[in-house]
């Protein structure tokens, strides 16, 4: 009987080994929770394009936007383990939403990851018609008009609105939450007058600096953005507490083969050194930052209770 089961045991390892080196043999879909045409849905499409020449199979990428990218997340989540079904996953859907809101799933257990490709700052920009150039100089003139400074979001919850709520928070500042749908609506509302803040990564302000319809103050994290080498970053600046930031990674359903992840952890990482990869990475002011799956899974863990730290000091109020 035990050398029964030990013959069960062996086969399965070598069928499950059989299965990883063959993988693919169809087509791979990477699922995306957010509208074609923004940076993570550029990113996830340069990608899938140099997966697909190094794995041989295409990679498709599936748009299923809605609720901060949750609506993808939870698809992926109930997907069959087996390596044909991928998110790609931001600090939206991954660790904020969780961390706020009830979502069926959990990121931490419902995925298996697979890799993070990269992580980078957010900039404080204002309108350019307010009467500061320096982040304290923005702070002297909120405080001075309580509750008279709009502060404008991609939507309610999202790492943006976050941002804002806790700079605001930290900052001593009472500043009005204006939420959109989206960044292209929020820099309207700049153009119109009805917001003076806006926290957001690159490249989505680019065009809006160049053009001088707003102003950036300065970026969190521990650089300055290389193509932005003039804006100081809050530290040098001697603002602390507004240590928000974004985050890019794949990740698999629960129980996906081990050797499956690996071979994807390995050929993604490949990936991120394509040139078009590069440029839309440099684009995004990010460098990649590939590592291994379990590195990627203890970074989601410790930014989900960050997050949750995070969303406790804004006073957020959720569903949970």
């Amino acid at each position: 009987m035990l050398a029964r089961h030990l013959l069960l045991a062996l086969l399965l390892v070598l069928a499950g080994a059989a299965q990883a080196q063959d993988f693919p043999v169809r087509p791979i879909t990477l699922v995306n929770g957010f509208p074609p045409g923004g940076g993570p849905d550029i990113l996830a499409r340069q990608l899938a394009a140099a997966l697909t020449k190094r794995l041989g199979q295409n990679v498709i990428v599936e748009n299923k936007p809605g609720a901060s990218g949750t609506i993808g997340a939870a698809s992926v989540a109930r997907a069959a383990p087996d390596g044909y079904t991928l998110l790609f996953g931001v600090a939206s859907n991954l660790v904020v939403r969780p961390a706020t809101l009830k979502v069926p799933y959990d990121p931490v257990t419902s995925f298996a990851p697979v890799v993070e490709i990269a992580r980078g700052p957010y900039l404080l920009l204002v309108s350019s018609k307010l009467p500061v150039k320096t982040t304290r100089e923005f702070i002297d003139y909120a405080r001075e008009r309580p509750g008279k400074i709009n502060f404008g979001s991609v939507g309610p919850g999202s790492p943006h609105h976050f941002a804002g709520a806790l700079f605001g928070r930290e900052m001593g500042l009472q500043l009005v939450h204006v939420p959109y749908k989206g960044g292209g609506p929020a820099y309207a509302a700049f153009l119109a007058g009805e917001i003076q803040m806006l926290f957001d990564s690159m490249p989505g302000p680019q065009a809006h600096l160049q053009a001088g319809t707003v102003r950036a103050l300065g970026v969190t994290g521990e650089q300055r953005l290389a193509v932005l080498p003039d804006v100081p970053t809050f530290i040098e600046q001697g603002i602390e507490g507004v240590d928000i930031h974004f985050m890019f990674g794949v990740m698999a359903p629960a129980g996906t083969p081990r050797d499956i992840v690996l071979l994807l952890n390995r050929e993604i990482a490949h990936s991120l050194n394509d040139a078009e990869v590069r440029k839309t990475l440099a684009r995004q002011a990010v460098a990649p930052s590939p590592g291994t799956p379990e590195a990627f899974g203890k970074r989601v863990a410790s930014e989900l209770e960050r997050w949750k730290k995070i969303v406790a000091r804004t006073g957020f109020a959720g569903d949970k």
